[in-house]
């Protein structure tokens, strides 16, 4: 079982137990991946962050089309899964810093959304709304959905 969030989600990708993963990025903000080996290069770059700042290299390798606001690196990972959504995908993986994020993509998607929190501390309320944590160097598996993912 891969240990650390860019594992899961790039091993995720290859075996196409999910076709994206919207994830926020140091240097591109909230970013739509498809693309396994993509994932390994830019995954050591996945933030918890509200905010980022447009780096051209980090945009270049993600590629400009798959970065909501390539000019701003702007941060809003609910609007980077309606996008997926919205695109025909159905088997979505999305991180997210905030349990407010997390309860507006649950109301919305439901459970058809894996949701991995990238957090600073592990919370009830996380542990109610979300499938994987990450708190430092601390992976928790929540749900079966979660396991799913990560097996």
């Amino acid at each position: 079982m891969p240990t650390d969030v860019p594992a899961i989600l790039s091993k995720s990708l290859e075996e196409k137990r999910i076709e994206v993963a919207i994830v926020c990025l140091e240097g591109s903000g909230t970013s739509v991946v498809t693309d396994p080996s993509i994932m390994k290069e830019i995954g050591p770059r996945i933030i918890g962050s509200e905010s980022t700042e447009p780096d051209k290299q980090i945009i270049d390798i993600v590629g400009e089309d798959n970065v909501l606001d390539p000019e701003t690196a702007k941060v809003d990972q609910i609007e980077g899964v309606c996008v997926a959504y919205d695109n025909g995908m159905h088997r979505v993986a999305v991180t997210t810093h905030s349990d407010k994020d997390a309860q507006m993509m649950r109301d919305m998607f439901g459970s058809d959304l894996c949701i991995i929190g990238i957090l600073q501390e592990s919370t009830d309320r996380a542990r109610e709304l979300m499938d994987i944590i990450l708190v430092g160097n601390d992976l928790e598996i929540i749900t079966d959905f979660g396991k799913e993912i990560s097996g």
